[in-house]
């Protein structure tokens, strides 16, 4: 018989996998810093300012992008281990391309006119090897294992909960696979990093179990520093980094009362602080003001006339887009979130798992998060890279889903399941700029696909001359993918656990 510490570690290796699997090439905005940081140990991205549309330059401080640097800056810590050899192998490529004295070309098939200049500009730099690497051992150190613990935690919440191991497990791999976090997985990504820590500090404020060693004040430091790392990812996590504040407070009266229960949520405040500090700093290096954010800063785009930089007032346009977005929206994105907005019903009949308290907390971040990017313009251009800003609620949501999926009849849970993962699945395989249904449409009719073997294909020219023309087979890597999760789960742990396996 397995124990709890057992299911933690195979659930986590199994995500892991399965993430890195669908590894996509997207070579995004917060890959600049990465590399800056690492070679340069600078926030400035001066010399790359022509090859993303976010970069731009400003005054006295150089070249920056308008985003928080909190995804770069924690990327870059597992990035510096295997710089060395990056280095190595990007002289090295430099070097034989130079002796070789042919003239560098940049074929690369794809109907996306930007994709197609960006990697001309890559591979006339010599730098597309070096992106490349950069942007695979992102998402394998630092995306993938995120997403992955965060799917432990899940496992974890259920089992405080008191659902067997096994459903627990399966709730965990649900989250995991068939929801949007599979295809927001492929990249380095701050909102869906801002969802994660949310989770963490949520269930350290929450600790639905009685066996913690940790005190309050070492939870409530711990959970703000997190909150306050989802700041720095994003500003949206402003909106969980306060809701959770007050929740905090709220649990900590019901044990010590409302005035000390106030006086002890400031250590909530003290573990939020290094983060925010850590973010004012990147502010007043990057631009010269630490309380202005990048976008304050920004040149002139579409929208930016409406409100503050294209932040106005909440729209239900906009709120119907980030729903339901046949490209882009939440639930047309993962059709089993749908089941979150149903727990209320659960509350009134007293078949919820959940505490009603955590439950109203939950909703209360969900909408409170969907009011706020109803605010924001450029909402609409999600389309181009598929559903973006609300990733920051998923994880979260998930548990009040997870809570509804045990409580309905099964054929309807399978159903809703079965659909979500088709869709989660077939967007983190093709991820079609045509929506969701052309990427479901695309799998039935050519197969299995992988992101990074259809980049690959199309720039076949250059490293892979023989493959030019050819559609890649993914199901090879698919099928060598399923043995190494049987091996996980087939193999015997040593039965002696480091961590109690009681369940309170």
């Amino acid at each position: 018989m397995m124990t709890l510490r057992s299911y933690r570690i195979r659930i986590f290796l199994t995500c892991w996998v399965i993430f890195s699997l669908h590894f996509a090439t997207d070579f995004v905005r917060e890959h600049y810093n990465v590399i800056s940081l690492a070679d340069h140990a600078s926030y400035r991205l001066d010399g790359y300012e022509d090859m993303h549309p976010d970069i731009f330059m400003t005054k006295n401080h150089g070249a920056h992008h308008g985003a928080n640097p909190g995804a770069s800056i924690l990327a870059t810590v597992p990035y510096l281990i295997f710089k060395p050899i990056v280095d190595k192998i990007h002289k090295k490529v430099i070097a034989n391309r130079a002796a070789s004295g042919n003239k560098v070309t940049a074929v690369y098939k794809d109907p996306r006119p930007d994709r197609v200049k960006f990697y001309k500009q890559a591979r006339e730099r010599g730098l597309d090897i070096k992106f490349g690497l950069v942007g695979f051992i992102t998402q394998v150190t630092t995306m993938a294992p995120l997403s992955a613990l965060s799917a432990v935690v899940i496992f974890s919440v259920f089992i405080w909960l008191g659902l067997t191991a096994k459903t627990s497990t399966w709730l965990a791999l649900i989250y995991a696979v068939a929801t949007p976090v599979l295809f927001r997985t492929g990249f380095l990504n701050q909102n869906i990093m801002v969802g994660i820590f949310s989770l963490f500090a949520f269930v350290l404020v929450w600790r639905p179990y009685a066996n913690v060693k940790l005190g309050y004040k070492g939870r409530f430091i711990l959970a703000g520093f997190l909150a306050g790392l989802g700041l720095l990812c994003d500003y949206s996590g402003v909106i969980t980094l306060g809701l959770l504040g007050i929740y905090v407070w709220i649990k900590r009266s019901d044990e010590v009362g409302v005035r000390s229960g106030f006086i002890d949520s400031w250590w909530y405040v003290l573990g939020a602080l290094a983060p925010v500090l850590v973010l004012w700093h990147y502010q007043y290096v990057s631009f010269g003001s630490p309380f202005y954010p990048g976008q304050h800063y920004m040149p002139p785009v579409e929208w930016i006339e409406i409100g503050y930089k294209g932040f106005g007032f909440p729209e239900w346009k906009l709120l119907k887009m980030l729903w339901f977005d046949m490209r882009f929206g939440l639930f047309t994105s993962g059709p089993v979130l749908l089941l979150g907005l149903y727990l209320p019903v659960l509350l009134r009949s007293d078949r919820n798992i959940l505490p009603k308290r955590e439950t109203m907390m939950i909703l209360a971040i969900i909408m409170a998060m969907s009011i706020f990017f109803s605010a924001v313009q450029y909402t609409q251009l999600q389309y181009y890279t598929g559903i973006r800003y609300l990733m920051a609620i998923v994880p979260l949501m998930f548990i009040l889903v997870g809570a509804v999926l045990v409580k309905i009849p099964k054929a309807v849970a399978y159903s809703l399941v079965l659909l979500s993962l088709t869709v989660s699945w077939s967007t983190a395989m093709i991820r079609s700029q045509e929506g969701i249904v052309d990427s479901i449409l695309r799998v039935f009719l050519e197969g299995f696909q992988l992101p990074w073997m259809a980049t690959l294909s199309r720039m076949a020219t250059q490293y892979l001359p023989g493959l030019e023309g050819k559609q890649l087979s993914a199901l090879p890597f698919m099928i060598f993918t399923a043995a190494v999760i049987y091996g996980i789960w087939a193999i015997k742990l040593p039965a002696k656990s480091l961590i109690s396996d009681k369940v309170s």
